[in-house]
């Protein structure tokens, strides 16, 4: 039996009485909503029943509301589930290696007060920033209540999820971010970012598809760096013992050997390479910077690529083949075929798809069936991935 069919039956035989299935459901309905009764328990494969158990406790607390949906036609009206939470809210901090975001959601998904800022070099002036739009939300939402505040980073958590153990790009080192911005006792989770990009990848494939929660792949997100999140079930894997919250540092792992230094103090990472910051030094070639010349962006490659330029047309293709290199040996070492591209790097995703593609054909992953890689959000997952940590930290202790 295969790790989804383990869970599935799991939250068949468990889910009754258990707050971490509970969780689980709440899921569902959040990325579902408005959804039946019958509906969720076709797509979680449980008792209709075990769902009526399940959600009345949580319609008479005033988390979730049942509302009769007018379908325009005749007989019986549909009663659908939504969450009622309207005055609760969630703040999302995305500390990104350039530039860094601040916004809030609500249980029914919608973001706002969105604040973009670059991101400051020194730590402490970046959290006081982030501290500073907290306390102002806070201030614009009197009567609201703020329950919890997720925190995406660009590296390393500890495994209480509460501290930067290391941000190779920004330098930062053993950061207390939960007690930076601590605020009347609200709880602050720090997640690294590309798990948190997966959290938000997972919670989209669970919107738009027809089936349960059962979802297995590999998030790749690339910008600054490459992250990794790994996603079996529908629940992120963050590694155990004192690998929480370290696995996923695949940007790290060496596929030039004796390459260009990176900034972890290793040569030839995969980051080096296959990152949409890595397009510039691939764009220029060995040769260095000229004075006053300003290394190109991302966006400025891929717009020269769609203006015909063969010179960022061929950094494309190199990114999409070293990108390729390195996702043949994640599905290699992790076991899971499906793969989802997240961050900048989808911006060029025309001109990478093939040759990351025939990269992975020419290893032992292509000689398999059932492999696939798809584009998924070039930018969403930056702050929708922090609000992302922040609620599914709440669902689960409801």
């Amino acid at each position: 039996m295969n790790s989804s069919a383990v869970f599935q039956t799991e939250l068949a035989g468990n889910l009754t009485g258990l707050a971490n299935k509970r969780s689980l459901l709440l899921r569902l309905i959040r990325a579902a909503q408005p959804i039946t009764r019958t509906e969720i328990a076709s797509r979680l494969e449980i008792d209709k029943s075990t769902v009526t158990d399940n959600v009345k406790p949580l319609i008479d607390a005033g988390i979730l509301r049942e509302d009769t949906l007018d379908s325009g036609g005749h007989g019986r009206k549909p009663r659908v589930l939504s969450f009622a939470g309207d005055r609760d809210y969630f703040i999302g901090v995305n500390l990104g290696v350039r530039r860094s975001q601040v916004g809030i959601t609500t249980l029914t998904g919608e973001i706002s007060d969105e604040l973009d800022f670059e991101t400051p070099k020194d730590v402490n002036a970046a959290l006081g920033m982030v501290k500073d739009r907290i306390e102002n939300i806070i201030a614009a939402n009197p009567g609201n209540v703020l329950k919890t505040i997720g925190v995406s980073v660009p590296g390393m958590t500890d495994t209480d999820r509460s501290a930067l153990i290391y941000a190779p790009n920004l330098d930062w080192r053993s950061v207390r971010v939960s007690d930076a911005l601590q605020i009347d006792g609200v709880p602050i989770v720090v997640e690294n970012d590309s798990t948190a990009a997966a959290m938000y990848e997972a919670r989209m494939k669970i919107r738009h598809s027809s089936e349960g929660l059962m979802t297995d792949f590999i998030l790749v997100r690339s910008g600054t760096g490459i992250g990794v999140g790994l996603v079996i079930g529908s629940e992120v894997y963050r590694g155990s013992g004192l690998t929480r919250g370290i696995a996923g540092e695949f940007g790290h792992m060496t596929i030039v050997a004796g390459g260009k230094q990176c900034v972890c103090g290793n040569r030839g990472c995969w980051e080096r390479y296959a990152s949409a910051a890595a397009a510039a030094s691939l764009y220029l070639g060995d040769r260095p910077i000229r004075r006053g010349e300003t290394l190109p962006r991302f966006v400025e490659i891929v717009a020269k690529a769609e203006n015909g330029e063969n010179r960022s047309r061929r950094t494309l293709e190199m990114i999409g083949d070293y990108l390729g290199i390195g996702i043949a040996n994640v599905i290699m070492g992790i076991g899971i075929p499906r793969v989802v591209i997240s961050g900048r790097l989808v911006y060029g995703w025309q001109f990478i798809e093939g040759p990351l593609r025939e990269a992975i054909d020419r290893s032992i992953v292509g000689k398999t069936n059932g492999w696939s890689v798809e584009a998924g959000s070039p930018a969403g997952a930056a702050l929708g991935g922090a609000l992302e940590v922040a609620v599914e930290s709440y669902l689960a202790s409801v």
